[in-house]
């Protein structure tokens, strides 16, 4: 493991604190938890489209990347059954091998948006990219999602349309 993946505590501007490390198979639980916490539009935005539930093939491939390809960090707070997961950002090869390019998804719980996590979420998952061999990192986000595209354009990311489809836009950085 990398030293951008081992865990380790964070400060976040609010003065809370989060222990941000890789998923692992057994935060599945946390992660249908966090999931069901989530707001309407906070699903809407992450998955671009209204979810009620998080299927179980999703939840699968997120507890289990495929090393040097996929990646998952969470960020965890204790808890009285253990920890919540309070936010995630992950990365997917995108498109093929020779493009050398993922896709990443970033999800803040309701109550620690603001507090900086997503900028540590993100700026983490650019690095672990970096050390996986990538050379580029997009995303795709709801045009009306004005926060993430704030802390894209924030962290060097180019904003384009995506043809065909005005409610979305596609944000691109080279690591």
């Amino acid at each position: 493991m990398t030293a951008n993946c081992c865990p380790r505590g964070i400060t976040l501007r609010d003065g809370r604190e989060v222990t941000l490390r890789a998923i692992v198979e057994a935060d599945a639980a946390a992660i249908v938890q966090a999931f069901a916490r989530l707001s309407a539009q906070s699903r809407y935005f992450r998955f671009m489209r209204y979810k009620k539930r998080l299927d179980e093939a999703a939840l699968q491939r997120g507890v289990h990347p495929r090393p040097g390809l996929d990646f998952v960090f969470v960020a965890t707070t204790p808890a009285a059954d253990a920890i919540d997961i309070v936010g995630a950002a992950q990365y997917v090869q995108a498109g093929e091998p020779r493009d050398r390019t993922c896709e990443f998804a970033i999800t803040v719980a309701e109550d620690w948006r603001d507090s900086g996590l997503g900028r540590e979420l993100l700026t983490s998952l650019v690095d672990r990219a970096k050390s996986d061999g990538y050379a580029f990192m997009e995303g795709f986000v709801i045009a009306e999602n004005t926060a993430m595209l704030a802390l894209a354009q924030e962290l060097g990311f180019k904003t384009e349309p995506v043809p065909d489809d005005a409610t979305v836009l596609r944000v691109l950085r080279a690591l």
